[in-house]
């Protein structure tokens, strides 16, 4: 039977719903092909995928509203501070970020951004001291509420630096280790302090933008959360109070 004609059969079949399963596909191409093997399936789902015409929104479930991954933009300065730890620190795991790429999501953009860099924990002291010798200026290490308050977000071109969470999803993009939206939408729900500017209706905002304009890996999302030690409450947030359907998110 002709690929085409399938694929025609596939999308009727599944039209209207928000998602599907791994099985409920499989069981769809046993109808054409009744010794369907496992690794011919794999094949099919590659090759759906590759073709836009399927995404993956978590682990076994898929959607045919194809978005494209997010990739934020990396500035001169992110550029030149990974370029700059890349060479100094070899294997490093670092993540580095500004917060102007919240910016395309919001409904009330913050006048100031500032430059995020996490790194391995034993890592922390020795980047810190590196980059003041290199002349990084207004850099603070795991800043508490008081510097937040009085110093980061008054200081020009200010950078903070973390500990990484371990397992962090993250992304090259331009040579450089930098979030993923499913990072971003965690980290900005976890760090409620240094990123007072984007909580409540406006973290809402963000997400429900996030949603419609990319795709989402929820598997990827709710592991990281859980890791932070955040999932049930993130979960609930999306829940009652994003756009995101819940038929996708209880699957």
């Amino acid at each position: 039977m002709a690929k085409d004609f399938i694929i025609e059969l596939l999308k009727k079949e599944f039209k209207g719903k928000e998602s599907f399963s791994r099985e409920e596909l499989f069981d769809f191409y046993r109808q054409f092909e009744i010794d369907l093997k496992e690794s011919t399936f794999r094949w099919r789902i590659h090759d759906l995928k590759a073709n836009k015409i399927i995404t993956a929104i978590k682990r076994g479930h898929f959607t045919f509203s194809y978005k494209p991954i997010f990739a934020p933009n990396i500035d001169e300065v992110e550029k030149k501070i990974s370029g700059k730890i890349e060479k100094q620190f070899e294997e490093l795991k670092y993540c580095i970020w500004s917060t102007k790429i919240t910016h395309e999501f919001m409904l009330h953009i913050p006048g100031k951004s500032i430059t995020i860099l996490q790194v391995e924990k034993d890592a922390l002291e020795p980047v810190y001291s590196f980059l003041k010798d290199e002349n990084f200026r207004n850099i603070f290490i795991e800043p508490e509420d008081k510097e937040i308050d009085r110093y980061i977000y008054e200081a020009e071109n200010a950078i903070v630096i973390q500990s990484l969470v371990s397992k962090s999803p993250t992304q090259k993009v331009e040579k450089a280790s930098t979030i993923t939206l499913e990072k971003l939408i965690v980290d900005l729900y976890c760090d409620k302090k240094l990123f007072a500017a984007f909580q409540g209706s406006e973290l809402v905002h963000i997400i429900d933008n996030a949603y419609n304009r990319y795709a989402i890996d929820f598997t990827k999302l709710l592991n990281y959360s859980k890791r932070r030690g955040k999932e049930t409450e993130l979960m609930e947030l999306l829940c009652t109070k994003t756009d995101i359907p819940n038929t996708i998110l209880n699957d």
